[in-house]
């Protein structure tokens, strides 16, 4: 899928297929956000929202994101972002 092999590092068009896969896996989020309001009430979506925080906050979701503040706070307020309940 990628080129990443190769000694030249990541070219512009793995970045950009990376930013495509990342983008649509943020859009996937906020679409189950929204369907989990939908279906469990606002309620049900706030309280998953917030243990989904707490998770990768505390680095139970992925630990790696932790090592790089900048990262860390760029995901952080991408799901802190996610549909508005």
């Amino acid at each position: 899928m990628f080129n990443g092999g190769n000694r030249r590092g990541i070219d512009a068009t793995d970045l950009e297929k990376i930013n495509i896969v990342l983008s649509t896996m943020y859009l996937c989020i906020d679409f189950a956000m929204w369907y989990i309001g939908t279906r469990g009430g606002s309620a049900f979506a706030a309280d998953c929202k917030e243990e989904m925080l707490k998770s990768l906050k505390s680095g139970d979701i992925n630990m790696a994101l932790m090592e790089d503040a900048a990262t860390f706070d760029y995901v952080v307020a991408k799901i802190e972002a996610l549909h508005r309940l």
